[in-house]
């Protein structure tokens, strides 16, 4: 059997959102570049910190930057240690400290800026959009498995003409467990398959299931530990444990 054929012969699928389905970080980039060129005081200061000889990589190292602090600030998110209101304002409060300017209220005004732009992009990962019309076709059920906000996340699916390949769309601060926890993937494979985790069939179910996500910890281990399958979306180039279903550095897989 060929690895498309594996790949589209299990009956359930729990898919990630951001960097799986949707290109989260060309979004993101774009969103702020533009947020950043409409605010003249803080474009001066990063052209001034970054080289204004060079606009749009300026630009590119300001969000370079700023992805890595929203990185540590997601990942308190998700341990809860900050709480979601304080995560969308200091991640880019964080960042604008680096570049000279400590301001709350722009810093409040900019994370809410931020969330109205990113529900107006919708660029796809390369392959994504072809993946879950190859799913549908071949009598598979999908549903959304996202750690990120509710604000967004079911708008990111509309915009991006992909919403109706999901029988269902699971936010973690909607149903108050985050990836990895076990009881968001149970939760999101009994309303997925509407057999309940206590039926006698729920073993088989679970077999049938395919997790597809790019994080490894959230979305890869966390599905290794409910007991199903994954496919390691792996396009950062991670080196994983071994023990993983799937591993490949695109969805090419999917389409061949």
């Amino acid at each position: 059997m060929s690895i498309k054929a594996k790949l589209l012969s299990y009956r359930y699928y729990l898919i990630d959102i951001d960097r799986t389905l949707w290109n989260f970080d060309l979004n993101s980039e774009n969103a702020i570049t533009m947020l950043v060129r409409r605010n003249p005081i803080l474009h001066t200061a990063v052209l001034k910190t970054e080289g204004a000889d060079n606009e749009p990589l300026a630009m590119h190292r300001f969000f370079e930057h700023y992805d890595v602090r929203n990185h540590e600030l997601w990942a308190a998110y998700e341990h809860g240690d900050i709480s979601k209101d304080d995560l969308r304002w200091k991640r880019f409060h964080c960042t604008f400290t680096d570049y000279g300017i400590d301001d709350r209220p722009m810093s409040e005004q900019f994370g809410e800026d931020y969330l109205k732009q990113m529900i107006l992009e919708k660029e796809l990962m390369p392959g994504a959009g072809k993946m879950v019309e190859n799913i549908q076709s071949a009598g598979g059920m999908m549903s959304v498995l996202s750690n990120g906000f509710k604000e967004v996340q079911y708008h990111k699916l509309e915009r991006s003409g992909i919403r109706h390949f999901f029988k269902d769309v699971i936010v973690s601060e909607e149903v108050g467990y985050h990836k990895p926890s076990p009881e968001i993937f149970a939760l999101a494979l009994e309303r997925l398959s509407g057999v309940n985790r206590n039926d006698t069939r729920w073993e088989e179910i679970k077999s049938q299931t395919l997790m597809i996500g790019d994080d490894l910890t959230n979305d890869i281990l966390g599905a290794k530990d409910f007991g199903i399958d994954q496919y390691f979306y792996n396009h950062k180039g991670i080196i994983p444990p071994e023990g993983i279903t799937y591993v490949h550095p695109d969805l090419e897989p999917f389409l061949q």
